[in-house]
């Protein structure tokens, strides 16, 4: 029944679809009439090949993507276009028996269309008046089904929404219609006024109130210039740790350190990939619902960061990768945020680049501590992991998790990263420069881990551990867990607030230490809001919601949802 309802509400895009596969044959049929000679049967094999191919190709890359990414194609697949390799690494866990039948069942199929296309192609035309009315009628007919009918409003995806359960209305999508709409259209013009539920300086004044009302009182150093070691863990999800959540036991060298210094009991991820992340972290500014910031140089130079403000302050800046710096555009951000130095896998020697995306982890830790141990006094220096991004192809095998069983690789590949960040840790704990250093671990987005009753947008899949630690941590904190709510955006105020400096242009997040706090993760068209009243899962395109809380704060919930999100695609659009 879900599946006619999907189909039913989904036909005009389907219309739409197809007439826009067959507007260029209308125009190389009105060619033909001008000039009254039939066009070359190569550019209508050509062109109908084509657009047979795309679909194709679409369609089974869409059901891909929605499988591991919970949504169709966005402009957040174009992040990642010019990196080939990369995205096929990131499909390294997809179904690939599964695509490739389907491929070979679509190719029957569109050969038997190609075909029966071409023959009625190459019949013979009379070039009459009659040949041009009907030409035209059909032409007037088309664009209507292109448009989407004869009403004020075009076209949309809002037109295939229908049901409150997002797979319903991700089958409603068709897919060739989504990915051209995505393809056409830049970041500021998706963004319409459907986001917007008030005037943007109302938006503006709730965010301000939210944010900046509580004073926080968690001074985590008593060092002016601290040194900040800052490692971004690939996909660590909460649900891997036994502190966190008690779902698995994969990460005992993390836990143990959260234990020992300040854990954030309760920190989430403000978006699902890990240039999102990046920004999250480095710069404070929250992941977007349709886009992300890290691909628009002109407004990511507008942006504040740890690495900007630091450098500015007298502090060796530097980037550690064992990937491509250049995959999302991360290296360019990298740059324009104020790192001095980017080693990326062009600075490992070929025989360390032991992973399909370069160096394992267990070799980076090792390069981020020789330049750790090169750089100027005070630093900043960045770390991020990738072992633990697919395809999982890591240099251990655990002892306790069994092959076969539920996301093995994943969390094989969880225990082995948290195995070198265990000796990593150790390391830094003998280096001279341990004393004066502020060690941040948090993860860049959560993950799928296998947890029984977990929604795709769940909040347990953004759900990620955050520790500060290192010689430099005011020892009253050491030991000490915060339960309040925080986004990982929360870093780089926290920071500068424990410096003494300037924490101007980081007002996306309330204080460490807020009882009334939340955290504001956004995906693809949606966000999800976590605090003390309850979970608030939010769709935009049809403006439905699921609550789990205190139902007398429901409202006040989706108010205050919406306008965050106002408030940051306002910010985004003017930047």
């Amino acid at each position: 029944m879900s599946f006619l309802r999907s189909a039913w509400h989904g036909f005009s895009m389907d219309l739409s679809a197809t007439a826009y596969c067959v507007l260029p044959l209308f125009l190389m049929m009105v060619v033909e009439y001008i000039i009254k000679m039939p066009l070359s049967v190569k550019w209508y094999q050509l062109i109908i090949g084509l657009e047979l191919t795309l679909i194709a190709s679409i369609t089974i890359v869409d059901a891909e993507l929605y499988l591991h990414w919970g949504n169709r194609f966005n402009n957040q697949i174009l992040v990642y276009a010019s990196h080939p390799k990369e995205m096929l690494l990131s499909a390294g866990s997809a179904n690939w028996f599964k695509s490739i039948s389907m491929g070979f069942v679509l190719a029957l199929v569109f050969l038997g269309i190609y075909k029966s296309l071409i023959k009625n192609i190459q019949r013979p035309m009379a070039y009459s008046w009659q040949y041009a009315v009907v030409t035209v009628f059909c032409m007037g007919l088309n664009f209507i089904a292109l448009r989407g009918g004869i009403g004020v409003s075009t076209m949309s995806p809002s037109r295939a929404i229908y049901d409150q359960k997002s797979i319903n209305n991700a089958a409603a999508l068709n897919a060739f219609w989504n990915a051209l709409y995505y393809c056409f259209n830049d970041a500021n013009t998706l963004y319409g006024d459907g986001f917007k539920v008030a005037t943007s300086e109302s938006a503006k004044q709730y965010l301000d109130s939210a944010c900046t009302a509580y004073s926080d009182t968690l001074h985590i150093c008593n060092l002016k210039q601290p040194n900040i070691l800052l490692i971004m863990l690939e996909s660590f999800t909460a649900s891997a740790s036994q502190l966190y959540t008690g779902h698995n036991q994969l990460t005992p060298n993390l836990d143990a350190y959260a234990q020992q210094h300040l854990a954030f009991m309760n920190c989430y991820a403000s978006g699902d990939r890990t240039d999102k992340g990046l920004v999250a972290i480095n710069s404070g500014y929250p992941a977007q619902p349709l886009s992300s910031i890290i691909i628009f140089p002109d407004k990511v130079a507008k942006l504040n960061s740890l690495s900007k403000q630091l450098k500015g302050n007298g502090y060796s800046t530097a980037f550690v990768y064992g990937g491509d710096a250049d995959f999302a555009s991360m290296k360019s951000y990298c740059v324009m945020q104020g790192f001095q130095q980017i080693f990326d896998k062009r600075a490992f020697a070929s025989d360390e680049l032991n992973s399909k995306w370069g160096a394992h982890d267990g070799v980076m830790f090792s390069k981020t501590l020789k330049v750790i141990n090169g750089l100027p006094k005070p630093f900043y220096t960045l770390g991020l992991t990738l072992s633990s991004h697919e395809p999982f192809d890591v240099p251990y095998t655990s002892k306790v998790l069994r092959k076969g069983t539920d996301q093995y690789a994943f969390k094989n590949a969880i225990e082995y990263t948290d195995y070198e960040l265990g000796l990593f840790l150790k390391a830094c704990e003998q280096a001279p420069w341990y004393d004066s250093t502020l060690i941040v671990l948090v993860a860049d987005h959560g993950h799928d881990i296998g947890v029984p009753n977990v929604e795709f947008f769940g909040k347990e899949k953004f759900h990620i551990p955050m520790v500060i630690g290192g010689g430099a941590l005011n020892p009253q904190y050491k030991g000490k867990a915060l339960d309040q709510y925080v986004s990982q955006t929360i870093l780089p105020s926290l920071l500068l607030k424990a410096m003494h400096q300037s924490v101007q242009g980081f007002e996306w997040q309330t204080a460490a230490t807020d009882p009334t706090g939340f955290a504001q993760f956004h995906y693809n068209n949606g966000f999800g809001r976590i605090s003390q009243s309850g979970f608030l899962s939010y769709y935009n395109e049809n403006h439905t919601y699921g609550f789990k809380g205190d139902s007398s704060k429901l409202q006040a919930c989706v108010r205050q949802g919406v306008l965050y999100q106002q408030a940051l695609i306002d910010d985004f659009i003017q930047k």
